[in-house]
């Protein structure tokens, strides 16, 4: 009978520790700080895009806190916001491209920080030294290869089959972004095997898009990556607009804002597919471990208006695989 008595009393004191350590948990528990790093405003769909994901893998607001840095594509201002994030400390950091992957890099490693750093959306980030593996990243970054750089080519050959009468294209770059002179290196090499004229035209060396005066009917403009490039989007559609040529993007966004195609993951689902990533490391996974993805999705996507406005001739069988926005509807909110 003793022993029964003291087994009753051994078992109660040590549920009861069990609950008491719950209880002081819980009470102790703060939400968990996700610092963001965005280089423009353009990103902000990324954003939207990881919230909503973790969203509906069960994460309430009031168990994630966000820090928001916004450079307003200023490069200088990006550095600043960084050193800033990190005295913050947070509990990991997720980056909205290359090129705030890269200056966080460089500033983690000079401060000897060790937060874990999701990137929702990185065109080459082992060529970049963000990783050492796709299947093993072994450091602290890990994340999404949105394929950008490797598809440039692909984007070209799109372009130029899905209008045959396109004699030379312009291709916008950026000089002074890595990923962007990879993606060049990439075109010139599709240029030449598919035997298309190309014109490299580097934005870093100009504020505008100095192209109008020279730029003929029969010709074309390709997007290549570039927070700088996805600042002058306006401009380049205004262009491409004006003198009625063909213009392919990156992300839906750009199409719909008037360029003819675009042909990759778009930012949203960028954004939603590192939630993923997010919820791996909060639940105690190492970045280290968890293997890089490429995008969920890629899409062909053409603005129908801007296809019906510029008189070409259209290979239909592109168009058949295409998938159409209508700009009237997303004005209206139809999206």
């Amino acid at each position: 009978m003793k022993t029964k008595w003291y087994l009753f009393i051994v078992t109660i004191i040590a549920v009861s520790a069990i609950i008491f350590s719950v209880l002081q948990f819980h009470q102790k528990e703060e939400p968990f700080e996700v610092g963001v790093l965005m280089i423009g405003k353009n990103r902000d769909q990324k954003f939207i895009g990881l919230k909503k994901g973790l969203e509906e893998l069960g994460f309430v607001n009031k168990e994630i806190t966000y820090i928001v840095k916004n450079a307003n594509d200023d490069e200088d201002k990006m550095k600043r916001q960084i050193v800033d994030l990190l005295d913050d400390n947070p509990d990991i950091i997720v980056t909205l491209g290359g090129v705030e992957s890269t200056l966080l890099k460089k500033e983690m490693s000079e401060k000897n920080k060790r937060i874990p750093v999701v990137f929702a959306g990185v065109a080459a980030p082992k060529e970049l030294g963000l990783i050492e593996d796709y299947r093993s990243p072994g450091g602290l970054f890990t994340g999404i290869n949105n394929y950008h750089t490797s598809i440039s080519g692909k984007r070209l050959e799109l372009l130029t089959n899905l209008v045959p009468s396109i004699q030379l294209v312009h291709v916008i770059y950026d000089s002074k972004i890595e990923i962007s002179q990879l993606s060049l290196n990439e075109t010139k090499e599709a240029a030449k095997k598919l035997n298309i004229r190309i014109h490299p035209y580097d934005v870093s060396k100009n504020s505008n898009v100095n192209l109008r005066n020279s730029i003929k009917k029969e010709e074309a403009l390709l997007i290549l990556p570039s927070f700088r490039i996805e600042a002058l989007t306006d401009e380049l559609v205004s262009l491409a607009t004006d003198k009625q040529i063909p213009a392919m993007g990156l992300y839906e966004f750009e199409a719909e804002k008037g360029m003819l195609a675009s042909y990759g993951a778009s930012f949203y689902s960028q954004g939603y597919q590192a939630a993923r990533f997010v919820s791996l490391i909060i639940k105690g996974n190492s970045p280290a471990d968890v293997p890089v993805e490429l995008p969920d999705s890629i899409r062909f996507v053409i603005n129908k208006e801007t296809k019906d406005a510029i008189d070409v001739l259209y290979n239909q069988d592109l168009l058949s695989i295409a998938e159409y926005i209508y700009p009237d509807q997303i004005a209206r909110g139809e999206k």
